[in-house]
């Protein structure tokens, strides 16, 4: 048995029945072992022919995973030994997520200071744009942007161009290390026209499925750090392929994480095993899910 993990694209019901149903009836009888055979198939008979369907991929990513497992399990060995890849230490940055403005929390984020270099902080950088929080390590919390040793900002889709061209000058001045996901997934222009807008550079990815739709955002050279996340964009086999890509790019890999301990374990593997692997993020809510000791 193998466990595995799909996001729930907030409808966790249809992704459950989609993995019942469709991708299981595609899977079944094929070699557990074979996940790229798997992948392919499911690929070739329900992606590419009734269009990318993004329930599907994520129902496709929670096999993959899961058949990872099974492969590892098999021949006792932990997935970052399958990757290539071998023991090694792996930077995170502890995320919260606001929807919306919320007070912050002084003692939670003060503890995960302790454990964690970077860590997020609720400050409402200017408010007439929402969504704006800034990743601050050790920096005293407030609600206004101040200067540390390393700040992060992401934007959780909520930004218009207009909105980059106000913040960018602010950024650069601190040093911001990167703007993170200022625009929905799709908005490929606003991206490529954002990263000339200042010297921070554009994180995106998360909401990125397959190598398909990274091709465009890759090679219209708008993004430096790609995100992808194990449980949406088409599991352990499809993101080696996306970290090849951005290999080849000089993009470096920062896989997101907004699911259970499963996710975030894969993920830290995979890092072990990327030659473009950066840091890892961890979800506030799911920091409890990750075992303690060595990871």
């Amino acid at each position: 048995m193998g466990w595995g993990e799909s996001h729930h694209g907030r409808c966790p019901g249809a992704i459950a029945k989609l993995i019942d149903t469709t991708i299981s009836e595609l899977a079944l009888g094929m070699d557990a072992c074979n996940t790229v055979d798997v992948w392919s198939k499911i690929y070739r008979m329900q992606l590419a022919s009734h269009g990318m369907g993004y329930a599907s991929v994520m129902a496709l990513s929670g096999l993959d995973l899961a058949l990872w497992d099974i492969r590892g399990k098999s021949l006792g060995l932990p997935l970052y030994r399958l990757l290539g890849g071998g023991s090694c230490s792996i930077p995170a940055y502890a995320v919260g997520i606001s929807l919306g403005w919320q007070e912050i929390q002084t003692n939670f984020w003060t503890k995960l200071a302790c454990t964690f270099k970077a860590v997020i902080g609720h400050l409402n950088c200017e408010s007439a744009i929402p969504h704006c929080v800034i990743f601050i390590g050790s920096a005293p919390f407030g609600k206004r942007l101040v200067r540390a040793s390393k700040l992060w900002s992401m934007a959780n889709t909520g930004y218009c161009l207009e909105d980059v061209c106000r913040v960018m000058p602010a950024f650069d001045d601190y040093g911001v290390f990167w703007l993170e996901e200022p625009f929905p997934a799709h908005d490929y222009r606003d991206y490529k026209i954002a990263s000339t807008l200042g010297r921070v550079p554009l994180a995106a990815g998360e909401n990125h499925f397959t190598r398909f739709e990274y091709i465009r955002l890759v090679e219209d050279g708008a993004v430096r750090f790609a995100q992808s996340d194990l449980s949406k964009t088409g599991g352990i086999t499809e993101v080696c392929r996306i970290a090849a890509l951005c290999s080849a790019w000089k993009i470096t890999l920062n896989p997101h994480t907004s699911a259970t301990g499963i996710n975030m374990a894969a993920s830290i593997h995979m890092l072990a095993a990327a030659d473009n692997a950066v840091n890892c993020v961890a979800h506030r809510r799911y920091l409890n899910t990750v075992p303690t000791g060595k990871q």
